[in-house]
């Protein structure tokens, strides 16, 4: 597995890029700091936003398998307690819910660290 990153173009947001997904889990508050990557065929956003770290893996034709979810999270938060780590299962649930219609994925794995102020 390689974990490829993605320049990004200067005018480059994630709210173009997975709007729903974004809004869902910022809304308006700002976002410090993110990076995009691939992973074979799975997209890959590292995403810091103040209060809390999330890696979004998004899957176009099917299921993230638990082997990826950890290759992104040791190449991406190396050195990070895996105990402090959630799976959003809600969030995940929320936006496929509102995405219902119109989704571009067959699977979405949201994982967050909050992080202390």
């Amino acid at each position: 597995m390689h974990l490829i990153e993605l320049p990004i173009k200067l005018n480059a947001s994630l709210h173009k890029m997975i709007p729903r997904t974004i809004s869902y889990l910022y809304g308006k508050s700002g976002i410090k700091y993110f990076r995009t990557y691939t992973l074979g065929n799975l997209h890959v956003y590292y995403v810091d936003a103040f209060n809390r770290i999330d890696i979004i893996i998004m899957a176009d034709s099917r299921q993230v398998k638990s082997e990826e979810i950890d290759f992104a999270i040791e190449n991406l938060m190396p050195g990070v307690d895996k105990a402090s780590l959630e799976i959003n299962e809600e969030a995940k649930a929320a936006v496929e819910a509102v995405a219902k219609k119109k989704l571009q994925y067959a699977d979405i794995v949201i994982i967050e660290q909050k992080v202390k102020a």
